[in-house]
């Protein structure tokens, strides 16, 4: 009698990988009493949704049933026949029947693991690798890969056909995204019904007949569109691969961390991962059935060129290691301790009357409560710059709207301040307090307009070359820190830590909640003293 069989792969083999778990298809949803239908899976009774397939209530109970066309996101087709199983329903005897097409019915038997059905699904298996290429070694899919996984777990290593395989175009583009690898593909048509479902653009199809079918585009025309990306996501083979991730890295030694996308108001729950705990080398959508389910669009998954570890120094766009202060009469920038700097700018803040505090829209809540207590502090209402938007919004995820926390700034009384209005702030104020990621990037105009005379303390993660700037302070970026946004439709987004920050470059809740301490020293008489030659 044959074993039991599982698909739970080993951990320890870098080309294996654990199933796709809940974050990944999604937490599975409890069914409501009145939508409840008991089944008998593998011995036991469980719920199930009616209104899902039969392979949707296998997963939620454990039950490792192996897929390749099936994706919880999209229309069922039954092409690729791997996730057969066994079903009796009454009187009737069991038959096989496909898991992803098949709908949950009272009092139905499901056994996942019958001898029958292993070995439908392992003919399936063998028919997929006919024509597969032994490209592992080589593939950018390789440690995340279905087809490799479940020929992994069925210790289908050798081919039973002496034939060759055949031989398809290798490296066909299919735009300034995707790459096609037509040997690869099974033909699992994930793609095809992606591009027609999600942004209902359908481009793709799948042409040619038997053994001479292929996917392509309506007359070899490039793919269109802010959400190809998620093509190489779905694709459960390597046969479509991002050109930007081609050959950059294995995905065994990526570290993932949980975070989310920066690049507008939505705030798609991402995954980052980082090669070597230093280069960010991909962003990918991470479940969340109340913001992005599945997918992102490309210009959030391609922000990552914004993250290239750049060298720290005092040249304009570097990174801040600490911070750096131009001195009375010097023309560059001296690099300080962050604490020193944070002192220096209580200075400044104090010695003027006329100050502003102008804030990143890339504050988290956490940070922006603390500048909210530094600006009261000063008697001045903070503002956050709001740029103009992308031009790209779209009906499917993105917004437009640059400002990831836009309306967790807003519910905590920060106003919102075009280039315009800020540019107007500065010149009125005799020192100004601009804070947070990309704060001079987005000001970097508006900052060098101003004269030597004015005085800018900058908080940002790159510096700037800006006479008026005195002092820079460094700060992580976003992949750098924890906290929280939130979004346009009120959900909270985290942050966590994906790489470390340059060294020397401190938190900017501590730098803040330093600078609130001086600032309440300073109100209750015990004033602070910058270094000689500092700037005030």
């Amino acid at each position: 009698m044959r074993p039991p069989h599982r698909y739970h792969l080993r951990t320890s083999d870098p080309f294996s990988r654990r199933r796709p778990s809940p974050s990944e298809h999604g937490p599975p949803a409890p069914p409501t009493r009145e939508l409840v239908t008991k089944i008998l899976l593998n011995g036991q009774t469980v719920e199930a949704d009616p209104k899902k397939p039969l392979i949707a209530a296998c997963h939620e109970h454990g039950a490792s049933v192996p897929h390749y066309c099936y994706h919880p996101g999209l229309k069922a087709v039954g092409s690729c026949r791997i996730c057969q199983v066994e079903v009796k329903q009454g009187e009737m005897p069991p038959r096989i029947v496909v898991a992803c097409r098949t709908p949950v019915a009272e009092g139905m038997i499901v056994n996942t693991e019958a001898g029958k059905a292993h070995d439908a699904r392992r003919e399936c298996l063998e028919f997929l690798l006919k024509n597969h290429p032994l490209d592992c070694p080589i593939c950018d899919k390789a440690g995340e890969c279905d087809l490799q996984d479940y020929a992994f777990a069925e210790n289908q290593g050798e081919g039973r056909t002496v034939e060759p395989r055949r031989k398809l175009e290798k490296r066909k583009s299919l735009g300034d995204v995707i790459v096609l690898d037509e040997e690869r593909c099974i033909l699992c048509s994930r793609c095809v019904r992606f591009m027609e479902e999600v942004p209902k653009t359908p481009q793709l199809a799948v042409v040619g007949l038997g053994s001479r079918s292929t996917i392509a585009t309506f007359m070899d025309r490039p793919l269109k569109g802010n959400y190809q990306g998620n093509l190489a996501d779905v694709c459960p083979v390597g046969a479509l691969t991002l050109k930007k991730f081609r050959f950059q890295a294995r995905v065994w030694n990526l570290r993932k961390s949980l975070s989310t996308c920066a690049e507008c108001s939505r705030g798609c729950s991402i995954t980052v991962e980082v090669l070597r705990g230093k280069d960010v080398k991909r962003f990918r959508p991470r479940y969340n059935d109340k913001v992005n389910k599945w997918w992102m669009c490309d210009r959030g998954r391609f922000a990552l060129e914004r993250h290239v570890d750049v060298a720290t120094g005092t040249t304009a766009g570097a990174r801040i290691a600490g911070a750096l202060v131009r001195g009375q009469g010097a023309q560059g920038l001296e690099p300080v301790e962050s604490e020193l700097g944070v002192a220096i700018a209580a200075d400044m803040l104090v010695a003027h009357e006329a100050r502003t505090v102008i804030a990143s829209p890339f504050l988290t809540q956490e940070e922006a409560e603390v500048l909210l207590r530094v600006a009261r502090a000063l008697g001045t209402t903070p503002v956050f710059v709001s740029p103009a938007g992308d031009g790209l919004a779209d009906a499917l995820l993105h917004t437009g709207d640059p400002c990831p926390n836009r309306r967790g700034l807003t519910e905590l009384g920060f106003g919102a301040a075009s280039a315009a209005d800020c540019a107007a702030r500065l010149a009125a104020s005799q020192v100004a307090l601009v804070v947070g990621e990309r704060a001079g990037e987005l000001l970097a105009a508006e900052l060098a307009a101003l004269g030597a005379s004015q005085r800018v303390a900058l908080f940002d993660a790159r510096a700037l070359d800006a006479v008026a700037v005195k002092l820079q302070v460094g700060v992580p970026t976003h992949v750098e820190k924890s906290g929280t946004w939130i979004n346009v439709d009120g959900h909270a987004g985290r942050l966590t830590i994906a790489r470390a920050a340059p060294a020397g470059t401190r938190a900017l809740t501590h730098s803040l909640q330093q600078l609130d301490t001086l600032l309440a020293a300073a109100a209750a008489g015990s004033a602070t003293t910058a270094p000689a030659g500092g700037a005030r």
